[in-house]
C-alpha cells in the first residue's frame, strides 16, 4: 500500500522520515495480508500447533506464564481502533444495539451452557471454557464481514465497542451464574484480570489514538493501520500456545473428539442462522440490520476468551475455545455465501464476488470485452478495487473493501483502523 506523505510533516530531504513512512508501508502492507488470510492462518496454526504439541509438547510449556501479558497488548491494539464518537449512534437506534446486545450477552450464553451441559458434563473443565466463550464479546472481524454484506458498518462498530466495554464487567458474572455447577468461578478474581489486562488496556488503547489524532489526522492516518496486525498476531501466539500444550493432555477416551468438536460444530450454525432468522422473522428487521445484528453476535472475540480461562480456569479449559476458533472462521464463509445469496436473490440480481475464489472480471460498455483472471475479494481483504459487471449487476468496492452505493457513505472509508 502506498502512503501519501504530508509535506507539512515530512521534509523532502528528511531520510530518517522516510525511512520511518517506508516501514509504516510494510506493516500496513503486513496487516492487509493478516486480513485479507487472517481465516487460512487460523487453520495453519492450530494445525502447527498441534504438530508442535505431538513433536515437542513441553518446549511451548515455558511461555504460558506470558499469556497475561499476550492479551493485555491484543487488547490495547485492538482498543486503539475504537472512537467514541462511533457511539453516538446509541441514542438514534437504541433498540437495534439493545437486540445486539440481548444477543451477546443472553442467548449465546445460554447456549453455550445448554451445549456444555448437553455434550460436556463428563468434563468439567472443557464445559467451564465452553460456557465462558458464550460470554465473551464480539470479535472484530465482525466490522469486517458486515462490510462485506453491505451491512450497517456504524452499527458494527457501535456493537463491537460497547461490547468490548460492557465484555470485561458481564463475562466474570455470567460465567459464575452457567459454569458455577461445574467448577469454582472466582467471579472476583476474574474481574481483576479482566481489569488488569482489559479495562486498562482499553484506556490505554483509546489515549493512544486520541495522542495521535491530536497529532494531526494526516499521522494519525498513517499510524492506525499498525496496531490491528499486533492484535491479531498476539491473537495467533495465544492460541498457538493453548493448543500446544494442550495437546499432551487429551485423554485418550473414544468420545474426546466428539466432546471437543460437536459443541463447536452446532453453536455457530445456531448462533449465525438463529440470530439472523430472529431478527428477520420475529423482529421484522431490514436485511442489512439482519446480517449486522447476526455477525456482530455470533462472532465472538476467542483469543480473549481463551487468556481468560486460561487464568482462571487452567489451560484445559482453554482448549475447546480454540478448536471453536476454526469452526467460526468456517461457518463466517459459510454463512457470508448463504447471505450473499439472499441479497441477490431479494435485488435480483445473480453476480457474485466469492471470497477465496478465482473469478474473473469483464470491463463492460465499450464494444470491447476485455477479462483478466485474478484473485478477487479473499475474505477481510480490503485494499483493492474491483468492479463486477455481470447479468447487468455492478458491484463496486472501494479501497477500504466497501460495497459503493450511490449517495451512501461509509464510516470504515474514514478510519483506516477499523479491522481489529
Amino acid at each position: 500500500m502506498r502512503l501519501l506523505r504530508s509535506s507539512a510533516w515530512f521534509g523532502t530531504n528528511d531520510v530518517s522520515s522516510m525511512t520511518d513512512e517506508g516501514t509504516v508501508s510494510r506493516v500496513v502492507q503486513l496487516g492487509n495480508f493478516i486480513r485479507g488470510y487472517y481465516s487460512h492462518m487460523i487453520i495453519l496454526t492450530v494445525v502447527a500447533a498441534i504438530l508442535a504439541g505431538k513433536l515437542s509438547p513441553y518446549s511451548i510449556q515455558p511461555l504460558t506464564p506470558y499469556m497475561l501479558y499476550f492479551i493485555a497488548v491484543m487488547i490495547w491494539a485492538m482498543s486503539v481502533t475504537i472512537k467514541l464518537s462511533d457511539l453516538s449512534l446509541t441514542f438514534k437506534k437504541p433498540s437495534l444495539i439493545i437486540w445486539g446486545l440481548v444477543a451477546n450477552f443472553i442467548f449465546l450464553p445460554f447456549l453455550c451452557y445448554v451445549l456444555a451441559i448437553s455434550l460436556m458434563s463428563r468434563y468439567p473443565l472443557y464445559a467451564a471454557g465452553f460456557i465462558l466463550m458464550g460470554t465473551a464479546p464480539s470479535a472484530g472481524m465482525s466490522v469486517v464481514w458486515t462490510s462485506l454484506l453491505g451491512g450497517i458498518v456504524a452499527l458494527a462498530l457501535v456493537l463491537d465497542a460497547l461490547t468490548d466495554i460492557l465484555g470485561i464487567l458481564t463475562m466474570p458474572w455470567l460465567t459464575g451464574i452457567l459454569a458455577g455447577a461445574y467448577v469454582s468461578v472466582d467471579v472476583l478474581g476474574m474481574l481483576n484480570t479482566l481489569i488488569l489486562v482489559g479495562i486498562v488496556p482499553l484506556a490505554l488503547g483509546m489515549t493512544t489514538r486520541n495522542i495521535l489524532e491530536r497529532w494531526g489526522h494526516e499521522r494519525a492516518k498513517h499510524y492506525l493501520p499498525l496496531f490491528p496486525p499486533i492484535g491479531a498476531i498476539m491473537a495467533m501466539i495465544m492460541m498457538f500456545i493453548m493448543v500446544a500444550v494442550n495437546i499432551p493432555t487429551i485423554p485418550a477416551t473414544q468420545d474426546i473428539l466428539l466432546v471437543l468438536i460437536a459443541p463447536a460444530l452446532l453453536f455457530f450454525p445456531i448462533a449465525f442462522g438463529g440470530i439472523h432468522l430472529f431478527c428477520n422473522k420475529i423482529l421484522k428487521l431490514t436485511e442489512k440490520e439482519n446480517v449486522t445484528i447476526a455477525y456482530c453476535s455470533a462472532m465472538k472475540h476467542l483469543p480473549l476468551a481463551m487468556g481468560v480461562a486460561f487464568v482462571s480456569f487452567g489451560q484445559q479449559a482453554a482448549l475447546p475455545i480454540a478448536v471453536a476458533a476454526v469452526f467460526q472462521t468456517v461457518n463466517a464463509s459459510l454463512f457470508y455465501r448463504i447471505f450473499q445469496a439472499r441479497a441477490r436473490l431479494a435485488s435480483g440480481c445473480t453476480s457474485e464476488i466469492s471470497p477465496g475464489h478465482n473469478a474473473h472480471r469483464t470491463l463492460a460498455g465499450t464494444g470491447l470485452r476485455k477479462q483478466a483472471s485474478r484473485r478477487m475479494l479473499t475474505i477481510g481483504l480490503g485494499h483493492c478495487k474491483q468492479v463486477a459487471h455481470n447479468s447487468g449487476c455492478d458491484i463496486t468496492l472501494d479501497a477500504a473493501g466497501c460495497p459503493v452505493h450511490p449517495g451512501v457513505r461509509h464510516p470504515l472509508r474514514q478510519d483506516p483502523a477499523y479491522n481489529k
